[in-house]
């Protein structure tokens, strides 16, 4: 029956990328059925099959799974709804890891969590796309400054974060050992994070205390140390250049500034455009810059701020004929600079399917990462 399952994966897989491709929108009747099917497969063999209630409800589970974590990069302006659709089509027929997948994450097997796996897949298999589309766009556009900050900018954070990481693992290691206990896993988890928040609130202690735990792990393990280290500084490197490579998409690569005249409806407006307080208003700041001064500050009513009256918004859903008049008229009463940001839509449902067939016939390559950083 996986095979089935493999087939109706495929079949909504060709079916989606074809319609983003060519029109830019999902069509619910390429996802819908087919994950209802999936949601009917997992609730006959749980219920009549295996009487295993969590198999049961597993296709229902990996749907909602799929809708939440799709849902935050909807929410961020990362998705448009059709993209969210998509995981969870995939989800319900895959809540768990495929048999035929070579690694698979704990957790993709115990529970049903494979939507985890299918969309890190789909971020992880898209980035060297990503990676060399943005460098060439800045190449051709001889941005020699922004191609060095993709590489250099906050390098040493990188060699910090390591240190931080490392001197939490090795106290807590420590400790275990003087009391002869063993946390749980998730405590140990916990502290973990704890202690790393703690050390990067203080930097230069932290680096200090870093320092001396790699230290004493070179005293106590040996050049073994060394090696985990270096694997965990270019496994965090390769991250941030991951995370300037977005900044660069967002901020240059896909999106650019057009007057009102040039805008066509469903084109994805990169700004909150509000009225409040009798002003119409404008905010280009991105989530991810709220969110910085969000954890900076302790504030978490930066993420949320009062717009008032939402005229448009960053949305991947593009802006409605309705929203593109009202900007037309705002602009003609002077009340808006005729200047707008607008993205340039990218089609994720290809990415999606190939997470997809990565996950069922070769596994979790975010788990593979961590194995490998691990030392297994």
């Amino acid at each position: 029956m996986e095979v089935v399952l493999i087939i109706l994966g495929v079949i909504l897989g060709v079916l989606t990328s074809y319609t983003d491709i060519k029109t830019g929108f999902i069509d619910d009747k390429h996802v819908f059925p087919i994950a209802a099917l999936g949601v009917l497969y997992y609730l006959y063999q749980g219920f009549f099959v295996e009487h295993n209630t969590l198999l049961a409800l597993s296709g229902l589970i990996g749907l909602g799974i799929g809708f939440l974590l799709g849902y935050l990069l909807y929410f961020i302006g990362g998705w448009a709804s059709g993209d969210v659709v998509i995981l969870m089509g995939f989800s319900a027929l895959f809540p768990y890891a495929s048999s035929y997948a070579k690694i698979k994450a704990p957790y993709a097997i115990l529970y049903p969590l494979h939507p985890i796996t299918l969309l890190f897949n789909s971020i992880i298999a898209i980035f060297p796309v990503i990676f060399l589309y943005a460098l060439g766009v800045l190449i051709a556009r001889k941005r020699t400054e922004r191609l060095k900050t993709v590489f250099l900018e906050k390098a040493d954070l990188s060699i910090e974060a390591s240190l931080w990481i490392i001197a939490s693992l090795i106290a807590i290691i420590v400790v275990q050992a003087k009391l002869g206990i063993t946390l749980n896993p998730a405590v140990r988890y916990l502290i973990t994070i704890a202690l790393i928040t703690i050390l990067s609130r203080f930097k230069k202690a932290g680096d200090v205390l870093g320092i001396l735990a790699l230290a004493y792990g070179l005293y106590s393990i040996g050049l073994d140390m060394i090696y985990a280290y270096l694997k965990l500084l270019v496994a965090l490197y390769v991250f941030k250049i991951f995370f300037s490579i977005v900044k660069v998409l967002r901020e240059e690569v896909l999106v650019e500034e057009k007057p009102i005249e040039e805008i066509k409806e469903w084109d994805i407006i990169g700004e909150w455009i509000y009225e409040k307080d009798g002003e119409v208003l404008r905010d280009r700041e991105s989530f991810f810059d709220k969110f910085k001064k969000a954890f900076a500050s302790g504030d978490l009513s930066i993420l949320k701020p009062s717009y008032g009256n939402v005229i448009t918004s960053p949305t991947a859903e593009g802006i409605r004929r309705e929203q593109l008049e009202k900007l037309k008229a705002l602009v003609e009463e002077g009340k808006l600079e005729n200047s707008f940001l607008v993205k340039k839509a990218m089609p994720f449902a290809p990415a999606l399917f190939l997470g997809f067939l990565i996950s069922i016939f070769y596994g979790d390559i975010f788990w593979w990462l961590v194995l490998k950083m691990a030392g297994l």
